[in-house]
């Protein structure tokens, strides 16, 4: 057995050294808490995947935070939540006391000595309930159940009982001494806010735990991480947007995931020669009985599914699913490997729906002899009785065959479109791919590394979020977040400030095409817009 090393320190027995299967189980065997690979993949932000960051909010604050320890992401945990965020101090949240007095941006301090012990973790700030009730029991004398009590009424809301406690820590910090009236009635009011929807501490570190091990995973097994999430894509409440998400983030980490492929029979996502496979009941219209169907053809038939040609696909393989299965099989690209364009295949299989059961049987005996469906049918005509009406329905097959009514080659609109249609989206190739984006110094995989002082763009809209300006020149202004996303990758922040959003709004809309010019944002996770067109094709 070999064993493999990270350049992060990290290392891991090898199984199989073929197909460098690693013998990692995270469960039973200890990880490395201080990987910087790992540590780097969160600051980063690339927590798709990863528990309890998957969020927008979650990547942004995680690499606003940049947690370099099981504590501090524990906190970044908690500080995600309603409590932290929606307690504001001085114009800011608590959230964002903490992330600045984490990176030093913010001197710490804990309005009070008596309460350093107790705030001493998380820098002078109130993150989990376990701190409110601690400093209960410092400052007014709570026992343990009443701080526990204060707890519940805190989460439960309940304004009668929060009275009584309010004049119960009031009367307890008169009698301790420790803080003067005016400062116990600052901290109970600092303690009701900031722990309405606040975590224990027991649970944010479990949960941090749990979101380490998942960008663990992902930092050292990138393609078995995101193989397994999208093989459960199907249980998300949107499994569209969640297939997307995750391709999307696999590309930004250089990770190939293919259209299926019908010479792997596989049912759901697999992994295969380091490339992530689609599976046959992962393409909408191709269900479980479909699969099951297909699988006892093959077996039935005893086809060699390694040496398909085009010709023994239509006639022994696809002609006996139903035809919703079949053309989605053909659009989602499951047959790319025979080579032929996907629109041909579509032309030939609804030509050959005009064929008798005879007939299709009479071709399947004689499929040695023919190298493409038109040999089929020459060979049907001449060689198969047919009464007359039925040899002409055949010649005119042929001559469909010789001249199609409409081009059978694929554009990369339509493919884009069918992918999207079939799998949830775009694999092969995006709708950008079809126009002049010779002027484009940057595409969207770039534009999270990139430099570039003026950066120009193009994209398909996935989304657009339209808001009012708070402050600025023209409060109340409407203004747009958009997310544009192109064959490498995604920019999810793309921002039409007021007068930009006023000049261009006739065409932010989803799906359509259009070019950017315009520049990073101070962090460098936003592209500011300064222009923007439609591209010609």
């Amino acid at each position: 057995m070999k064993n493999y090393k990270y350049s992060c320190g990290c290392s891991f027995d090898v199984l199989d050294d073929k197909n460098l299967k690693i013998d990692f189980d995270p469960v039973h065997s200890p990880i490395n808490l201080e990987c910087d690979k790992t540590w780097e993949l969160i600051s980063e932000g690339n927590t798709k995947g990863c528990f309890q960051l998957e969020s927008r909010l979650g990547k942004s604050m995680a690499k606003k935070l940049k947690p370099e320890n099981i504590e501090q992401l524990s906190a970044l945990i908690s500080i995600l939540r309603p409590g932290c965020l929606e307690a504001v101090r001085d114009g800011k949240s608590v959230s964002n006391h903490y992330i600045d007095k984490k990176n030093g941006q913010e001197s710490v301090d804990y309005y009070h000595p008596a309460l350093e012990d107790s705030l001493k973790g998380t820098y002078g700030e109130m993150i989990y309930q376990e701190q409110a009730m601690r400093i209960a029991k410092q400052i007014a004398g709570f026992n343990l159940q009443e701080a526990d009590n204060l707890r519940k009424a805190i989460g439960k809301k309940k304004p009668e009982e929060m009275a009584k406690l309010k004049k119960k820590f009031i009367k307890g910090s008169k009698k301790l001494k420790i803080v003067n009236n005016d400062e116990a009635e600052e901290i109970f009011g600092w303690i009701e806010k900031s722990q309405r929807y606040s975590f224990n501490k027991s649970h944010a570190v479990s949960y941090a735990m749990n979101a380490y091990l998942s960008a663990y995973t992902k930092a050292h097994f990138p393609r078995v991480f995101f193989a397994s999430y999208l093989r459960f894509a199907k249980d998300k409440i949107d499994p569209k947007a969640e297939i997307k998400a995750l391709i999307q983030n696999a590309n930004e980490m250089d990770i190939n995931v293919s259209v299926p492929d019908l010479r792997n029979l596989n049912e759901f996502f697999i992994m295969k020669n380091k490339k992530i496979y689609f599976g046959l009941t992962d393409i909408k219209g191709f269900g479980k009985s479909v699969h099951k169907k297909l699988i006892k053809t093959i077996e039935d038939t005893q086809i060699d599914i390694n040496n398909l040609d085009w010709c023994t696909t239509l006639f022994k393989i696809i002609t006996n699913i139903n035809s919703t299965a079949a053309k989605a099989l053909i659009k989602s690209g499951g047959l790319d490997f025979l080579n032929k364009t996907r629109t041909s295949m579509l032309f030939e299989y609804s030509l050959i729906g005009a064929l008798t059961k005879k007939e299709s049987a009479f071709i399947v005996e004689h499929l040695d002899c023919c190298k493409n469906v038109y040999e089929c049918l020459y060979k049907l005509l001449h060689e198969h009785k047919l009464i007359e009406r039925r040899k002409k329905i055949i010649s005119g097959l042929m001559d469909s065959l010789e001249k199609p009514p409409y081009s059978l080659e694929d554009s990369p609109e339509w493919i884009s479109d069918s992918e999207d249609e079939t799998l949830g989206c775009s694999i092969t190739c995006s709708k950008v791919d079809m126009y002049d984006v010779s002027m484009t110094n940057c595409n969207c995989k770039e534009f999270k590394n990139t430099m570039l002082n003026e950066i120009i763009t193009c994209g398909e809209i996935a989304s657009v979020s339209v808001t009012k300006t708070k402050s600025g020149k023209n409060p109340g202004s409407e203004m747009a977040f958009v997310s544009l996303s192109d064959s490498y990758g995604v920019i999810d922040s793309v921002i039409f400030f007021p007068e930009a959003y006023k000049q261009y709004r006739n065409i932010l809309f989803d799906n359509n095409i259009i070019i950017v010019k315009g520049k990073k944002n101070r962090s460098g996770d936003s592209f500011i817009v300064e222009k923007a067109f439609i591209p010609k094709t």
